[in-house]
């Protein structure tokens, strides 16, 4: 599936310099999230460029480049980055994580100086590749040494798709496997065995309790 109008950044995974990647993973799907660090300056929900600037330098005493360069991480985590946009995150061996992002969110149980990742977004891993195998225009996103980049180029250029489309069929055949079983279990539910009706409500029951 080609994903029209969207971005792609990477994104470092050490938020006030403590190594995540590990938590941004999670375990479980609906774990998954990414984070930037900056505790303390509250939450950035429907803040403006000139709102982070104000509160980067309030609380962290930042100056000319420092400011500009970290105003722009933060900004881009907050407003640049929209929700359908992919990011990428590569580790030490050379795998790199693909995200797909929400909207940004705070939680203000992580914004201390111990946790300091309070700034995030839920996020759902689609797949880890080598690095080796992404193309050479997406090697250079990932050589960046900035907590966040943005793609220069296109979404077609990035050649993603023949490693998230592999993904999206999966999804769909899977999908469509579950709604076969679930079908097969309603017609369960009036089998004149009672042990098969019980069986098929207990199967039901798990899976509507596995997916809440």
């Amino acid at each position: 599936m080609m994903r029209k109008n969207i971005n792609i950044f990477q994104l470092k995974s050490k938020p006030h310099g403590k190594e995540r990647l590990n938590e941004f993973v999670g375990t479980a799907p609906d774990d998954s999230f990414i984070a930037i660090g900056w505790p303390g300056i509250g939450d950035l929900t429907n803040a403006s460029k000139d709102k982070i600037r104000e509160l980067l330098e309030k609380v962290y005493d930042y100056k000319r480049q420092q400011l500009a360069t970290y105003l722009g991480a933060v900004n881009a985590f907050v407003n640049t980055v929209k929700k359908g946009d992919l990011v990428l995150i590569s580790n030490n061996h050379d795998h790199v994580y693909i995200f797909e992002v929400d909207d940004y969110r705070y939680e203000e149980k992580f914004d201390n100086d111990i946790d300091g990742m309070c700034h995030q977004r839920k996020a759902e891993l689609l797949m880890i590749v080598a690095k080796s195998d992404l193309n050479l225009e997406i090697q250079e996103l990932l050589r960046n040494r900035g907590t966040i980049t943005q793609f220069k180029y296109p979404y077609e250029k990035s050649e993603l798709d023949k490693f998230i489309g592999e993904t999206d069929e999966f999804k769909l055949n899977l999908e469509q496997l579950v709604n076969k079983s679930l079908n097969v279990l309603e017609k369960e539910l009036d089998s004149d065995d009672s042990i098969c009706r019980i069986k098929a409500a207990a199967e039901i029951l798990r899976y509507a309790k596995d997916k809440n």
